[in-house]
């Protein structure tokens, strides 16, 4: 049977993702040149620029991939009944853990997420899109948003909260933990996140959520 263009392209575009990742992950952003993210993809340099016009565009694609399959494992979580604080502290402890493994690659993620492009991080194509940042936060916003309705739906946040705002002030507080905060460990990331993402929620919380400190370690 014959391979769709579509999925063909889909898989190319992945292994690129997937080869460039392994190789920041081990060298960094800035030792790792284009022909080295071709060779290791198994692709010409014509065809890397045609799926990614940039580095950061090839960090974001994986960072992507990984967040969406930590969302389908909190829904699935939250579908199976699992309690919404429960979830969202383990979809948290991911992010830290990741935030310390990939310490040398945060700054290129959140600077890309927060709106300030990093320097030269292009390979060969015209500069990055404004949307692509964007593009990462929303998906990041998007693995936020359902612990947190399903946290309204039980009566913790206040009726009145407007969820995905909220989603986006979380997402961005996370970003400028790991960006600026110096750990050396993943507990200390999560102390951080949790000083940061209880002065965010208090106003978000119902009164009797605040009254039972659902939010203190």
């Amino acid at each position: 049977m014959k391979v769709d263009r579509q999925e063909q392209d889909d898989a190319r575009r992945e292994r690129i993702a997937r080869a460039a990742f392994e190789l920041f992950a081990r060298s960094g952003l800035d030792a790792i040149s284009a022909q080295d993210i071709a060779q290791a993809a198994f692709v010409s340099r014509t065809n890397l620029y045609r799926y990614f016009p940039s580095k950061v565009h090839m960090l974001l694609a994986h960072f992507e991939k990984a967040v969406q399959a930590s969302r389908d494992d909190a829904l699935e979580r939250l579908r199976a009944g699992a309690n919404p604080q429960q979830v969202w502290d383990k979809v948290t402890a991911r992010m830290a853990d990741l935030g310390v493994r990939y310490r040398h690659l945060v700054g290129a993620v959140g600077q890309a997420v927060l709106g300030a492009p990093p320097e030269a991080e292009r390979v060969g194509a015209p500069d990055r899109a404004p949307g692509d940042g964007l593009r990462t936060a929303l998906t990041l916003a998007a693995l936020v948003q359902p612990v947190l309705l399903a946290m309204q739906a039980q009566g913790r946040l206040r009726p009145e909260a407007n969820v995905q705002m909220l989603s986006v002030l979380l997402v961005d507080a996370f970003i400028l933990a790991l960006l600026h905060g110096g750990h050396r460990d993943q507990r200390e990331v999560l102390r951080d996140w949790q000083d940061r993402f209880s002065l965010l929620m208090y106003g978000a919380l119902a009164p009797e959520s605040t009254a039972r400190g659902e939010l203190k370690d």
